[in-house]
């Protein structure tokens, strides 16, 4: 019985161990997009609406294909697509409920969105452009 309780406990703090990591950390690595998703604007007629969606849809699977995010544990990030780089810096909120990116331009682009959902090899964040909500899903 002693033994049973050993390896129970052993277990159990392996578990607290491997769990007690910041959230940042399961950022860090490389994603690739698992799928995006942008609402259209409200006003546009339905045909043009379709028009757009359909070639987004092809974007979309085009990036699919080239484009890699890679978020350093140092706070870094460099987002590879097609023929283009952008870097800069990240930031995850302690709750892990936001995450921010700022490019390293003269420009300093800054975007920041609602994190949905953040596991291991999963996640997803919501971003409002010009009052257009966007959901990007990335995966490792």
């Amino acid at each position: 019985m002693k033994k049973v309780f050993s390896i129970i406990l052993v277990a159990a703090v392996v578990t607290l161990v491997a769990c007690g990591g910041k959230k940042s950390d399961l950022v860090a690595g490389t994603w690739k997009i698992g799928d995006m998703a942008a609402e259209s604007p409200k006003d546009l007629p339905d045909s043009l609406r379709k028009a757009i969606e359909a070639q987004s849809k092809a974007g979309i699977e085009e990036m699919k294909k080239s484009c890699t995010f890679e978020f350093k544990k140092d706070g870094s990030y460099t987002i590879k697509m097609m023929d283009t780089e952008s870097k800069g810096k990240w930031t995850l909120s302690d709750d892990g409920t936001k995450i921010s990116m700022t490019g390293d331009t003269k420009e300093k682009q800054a975007m920041s969105g609602d994190v949905v959902e953040l596991t291991a090899n999963k996640l997803v964040f919501c971003i409002v452009d010009q009052g257009l909500k966007q959901t990007l899903t990335l995966v490792k």
